[in-house]
């Protein structure tokens, strides 16, 4: 009887990890790919291709450097696999495992058929199904919020083990580092510590917080190095007035529901309700059931093991939120993700415990034909609404995913890995040439499709927006066009060949591949060279073409210019100055911009930039002429020419009266 019961249980268990694996693996090149991703995959990547050791991670969304702990975690998943791919199968694994490790916790202190249900919320939850498959710092954080609670409930509430002490540690190093907002459940283990400081032991703890500071050693470094410019930045954003809102307790809701991922799926509005209920439900139930074994526990080891229990997950439940209840910033989702299984968990419980009342309720009952009713009700109508809501969020979760294989926006892992597998194919039948990729964002930080670096051959990959610059390196080039209809297509549809074969669909785009071979290359430097040098600057940088629009009062006076690198630059980043001048040399209109990234000025490449100069409507008729300046950035200082001077003036005209 026994080993048949054990046979259910894990039947059950690898039934729901099944279920989750099926929606987690479903699609899971479909998921978004940006900036922040490209960020620190690129920056994972380096290290693994030789570089130095990441000390930090990308900026967090209220402007300050996160740790490095995700560089870490990425660069493991791409040494054994350097595919992009290999970080999404990381993230889904984790996600996993947060599922395991909540369900595990919580069949040690109440039960199976209590796991079973927080599991099988848990493996359903559309948040956490899209978590688990979308490359970003924030998706870490459930498994490290699971794996931190399952340790501390194991070690409060079940065996005072010195090993689950020391890991719940860990795990919070690592929550913390993959995102700093986690950080308020700092303060909820150090009132758990308080709470039931008897039971803590002070090797396992000694160990548990050395380990928690090494780990932040790079990050410390860091931080040294820049002044502790982050820290400050997070004092004074602490120090901010902001008015007490309900925003905390909104997010923490929307965990559960899937409002914000698909609001055009049928009926998310009434079955959101219904998970709210549920959850109001559960928490009004942990806290009457809480009481009730905190009166008991002096006289059952059982009810003391529970009080323990619920204490540890509500508090992990409301701290965030009040932590969050005065914030000056924009809450988001993954605020809040911290909490996260406490939810499921809470929910599972409260079910558990209704079933088993209403089963005991009706061993009282004398009358058979009630008597079954009533169990009945306990095990087969009870669940029902919980049944229906999890149905329903699977059935959400497939249509979510069948939309997301259809959405142009953002750029997917898919398209991603086809365009670095082409990538990779061209360079390595041109081994003399470069890939020019040509997007939007103008530098590593900020191009959509920066990760063609470092996921190909990095020394040899330039990036650009092409609605700004394009680049034309020595002594040939392949370039990649994924962003249709800028002026880089219109220069590469004249100047380059487009390979027939080399292509990637995107939905509603296609992105092209173009040759730019030796000669062809040559034949636009020999055009070049024929014209005069307009300006030539101190850092090594020649502008050797002009070109220049209409000018209208009240519309944009559009600008080309060529430039060549004569000579190594230095390592500084420099911006473009624009200008429309009248003949005192008074500023009527102008247009900045970085142009052509100046980190990636290679002597012996050239490079074209397109500026809008916006001519005011009220422009006085008379004698204007053109002028271009360069300058450091953020430094703004202006950089000299060689023949005396920082303006280069390029044409004078007249603009007569419209």
């Amino acid at each position: 009887m026994q080993r048949h019961k054990q046979f259910v249980e894990i039947a059950l268990c690898a039934l729901i990890l099944g279920l989750a694996l099926f929606l987690r693996i479903r699609s899971l090149d479909t998921t978004g790919i940006w900036s922040d991703q490209a960020f620190t995959l690129n920056t994972a990547m380096r290290w693994v291709n030789g570089g130095p050791i990441p000390l930090a991670s990308n900026k967090s969304s209220i402007g300050t450097i996160n740790p490095p702990m995700i560089e870490y975690l990425y660069a493991v998943a791409l040494r054994i696999w350097p595919d992009i791919l290999s970080v999404a199968v990381l993230t889904m694994i984790s996600g996993m495992i947060a599922v395991a490790a909540a369900g595990w916790s919580v069949y040690k202190l109440f039960g199976q058929r209590a796991a079973f249900w927080t599991m099988l919320i848990f493996a359903v939850n559309p948040w956490s199904v899209f978590y688990s498959q979308l490359i970003w710092n924030q998706t870490m954080m459930p498994v490290f919020s699971a794996l931190t609670l399952a340790c501390l409930l194991l070690y409060f509430a079940v065996e005072q083990r010195p090993v689950y002490l020391i890991l719940s540690f860990v795990w919070a190093a690592c929550m913390t580092q993959v995102h700093p907002g986690s950080s308020a459940q700092l303060l909820t283990m150090g009132i758990i510590f308080a709470l039931f400081w008897r039971r803590l032991r002070v090797w396992p703890m000694g160990t548990g917080i050395g380990i928690f500071v090494l780990s932040y050693v790079p990050y410390l470094l860091y931080e040294s190095g820049v002044g502790w410019a982050d820290v400050k930045a997070m004092l004074e954003l602490a120090r901010e007035p902001a008015p007490l809102g309900i925003a905390s307790i909104l997010v923490s809701v929307d965990l559960l529901r899937a409002q914000g991922l698909l609001n055009s799926a049928n009926y998310v509005a009434q079955f959101d309700g219904l998970a709210t209920v549920l959850m109001g439900l559960s928490l009004v139930y942990a806290l009457g059931i809480g009481v009730r074994t905190f009166i008991q526990r002096r006289h059952d080891p059982q009810a003391a093991q529970k009080t323990a229990g619920f204490g540890i997950i509500l508090l992990w439940f409301v701290i965030p939120i009040l932590f969050y209840l005065r914030s000056s910033h924009y809450l988001q989702i993954f605020y809040l993700i911290s909490q996260l299984p406490a939810h499921f968990m809470l929910m599972g419980i409260c079910l558990d415990g209704l079933q088993h009342a209403l089963a005991q309720f009706a061993l009282q009952i004398h009358q058979q034909t009630a008597r079954r009713a009533v169990q009945t009700a306990a095990w087969a109508m009870l669940p029902l609404p919980l049944l229906v809501l999890v149905g329903w969020q699977c059935a959400f979760n497939l249509q979510f995913q069948d939309t997301r294989l259809q959405s142009r926006e953002p750029t997917q892992i898919r398209h991603i890995r086809t365009a670095i597998q082409m990538a990779r194919q061209l360079l390595a039948e041109r081994p003399a040439c470069d890939l020019v990729v040509v997007s939007t964002g103008h530098n590593l930080e900020q191009s959509r499709l920066a990760l063609l670096r470092e996921f190909t051959l990095p020394e040899r990959v330039l990036l650009t927006d092409g609605r700004l610059a394009v680049p034309v390196p020595a002594p040939c080039a392949v370039y990649l066009d994924a962003l249709p209809g800028n002026q880089a297509s219109t220069w590469l549809a004249t100047a380059a060949t487009p390979l027939p074969e080399a292509t990637v669909h995107v939905p509603g785009e296609t992105w092209q591949f173009y040759d730019l071979p030796a000669g062809a290359r040559a034949s636009l430097a020999e055009k070049a060279a024929s014209q005069t040098h307009l300006a030539t600057w101190i850092n090594g940088v020649v502008l050797t073409q002009y070109a220049r629009g209409q000018i209208r009062p009240g519309a944009t006076l559009p600008l080309t210019l060529t430039w060549s690198v004569e000579a190594e630059p230095p390592e500084v980043v420099y911006h473009v100055g624009t200008y429309l001048l009248t003949m005192d040399n008074q500023v009527a209109a102008q247009s900045d911009g970085p142009g052509f990234d100046s980190i990636q000025w290679r002597a012996g490449d050239k490079f074209i930039t397109w500026f809008d100069v916006h001519v005011p409507q009220d422009l006085v008729p008379g004698t204007y002429q053109t002028a271009v300046a360069l300058y450091t950035w953020p430094e703004l200082e202006r950089v000299n020419l060689t023949c005396g001077g920082n303006t280069a003036f390029l044409e004078q005209f007249q603009v007569s009266a419209p």
